[in-house]
């Protein structure tokens, strides 16, 4: 059965009864109890996803009986847990080995072949032997063969 944050409440109020006795029973004397318990509802709200910053304020009360403020206080005061490192990942080594010269040959494959700016030629070639090409297409390939001037963002 889940809980709802009323029945953490109540087991607050029920764990400071037990803990301070009369001190936390006089402390509530002629105030609703129930505005109370809305009230610590509200300013421990945050905690609703996560209660153990809650249980370490249980675990570690003050001698005095805290209010809610002071037990919001204590619960903030939890220290981070605390994760063991896991072990090294273990590798074959042959596999390994194989797995970085595909990598290696998978980038010599991909690597461009010849001049990156044979497009560029093509283009001035095509319009030289007589073929229509728009203006600006020529005009950014003889650019990029510096037969031109650079383009403005460049």
């Amino acid at each position: 059965m889940a809980e709802t944050f009323a029945d953490v409440i109540d087991a607050i109020f029920a764990k400071l009864a037990v803990r301070y006795g009369a001190e936390w029973l006089r402390k509530w004397e002629g105030v609703d109890i129930a505005a109370v318990k809305a009230d610590w509802g509200y300013e421990l709200g945050g905690f609703g996803w996560d209660l153990e910053p809650l249980r370490y304020a249980l675990r570690n009360l003050p001698e005095k009986c805290p209010n809610v403020q002071e037990f919001r206080a204590i619960a903030r005061r939890m220290p981070p847990p605390e994760f063991k490192q896991l072990p090294a990942p273990k590798a074959d080594q042959e596999k390994v080995a194989a797995e970085i010269a595909k990598q290696i040959g998978l980038k010599a494959a991909l690597a461009p072949k010849g001049d990156m700016k044979d497009w560029a030629r093509a283009i001035v070639k095509r319009a030289e032997a007589g073929e229509k090409i728009r203006p600006y297409t020529l005009k950014s390939a003889r650019q990029a063969l510096g037969m031109e001037g650079k383009m403005s963002w460049q």
